[in-house]
């Protein structure tokens, strides 16, 4: 059996609700989300309760929750904090995951991706969107690659190690 492509596929970003946590926990405990989430109650803390300058959706494909996505506006502050003095302040950190192990590799993640930016794109003033993960997850490098973004550079947080910062430059053409 030929499983469907991204291209192929209905996927949309639907809002993320109060009755959304317990699903978002089952996906971060996950084995193939776990481990790159070693503080997976700080995640789901923060989709419970985002911060002002944040937000998150689920990810769906063909009205099915798959996966979770999340993205904040980063102050110039929490950017100097972890050494990324060439990030301007007001561009969008983004994390993302597909929880659901049968549709990972399927090309979610980009299309995903790809919403997102277009909706952060048509507000006009972010500069730049990044994703950070962890040097050695090579298959979500390569899902990020394919929803435009570049290998800017490593960098080390202690609680995650090295990680590698992929960026959209939203000023650039579509």
């Amino acid at each position: 059996m030929k499983t469907r492509s991204f291209m192929e596929s209905n996927v949309t970003l639907t809002p993320f609700s109060s009755t959304d946590v317990e699903l978002l926990r089952h996906w971060m405990t996950a084995p193939h989300v776990a481990m790159w989430y070693p503080e997976p109650e700080d995640h789901i803390a923060w989709a419970a309760n985002p911060p002002p300058s944040g937000n998150r959706s689920l990810v769906a494909v063909d009205g099915r929750s798959v996966g979770y996505i999340r993205w904040q506006s980063v102050s110039r502050e929490v950017l100097d904090s972890v050494g990324l003095y060439e990030i301007p302040a007001g561009s969008v950190d983004v994390d993302l995951l597909i929880g659901d192990l049968a549709f990972v590799g399927r090309g979610i993640g980009p299309k995903a991706l790809l919403l997102l930016v277009s909706q952060l794109r048509h507000r006009g003033n972010v500069p730049l969107v990044g994703l950070s993960s962890s040097v050695q997850n090579l298959f979500a490098q390569r899902a990020y690659a394919k929803a435009g973004f570049h290998v800017l550079r490593d960098y080390h947080v202690p609680v995650y190690g090295q990680l590698c910062l992929m960026v959209c430059n939203l000023n650039e053409a579509a």
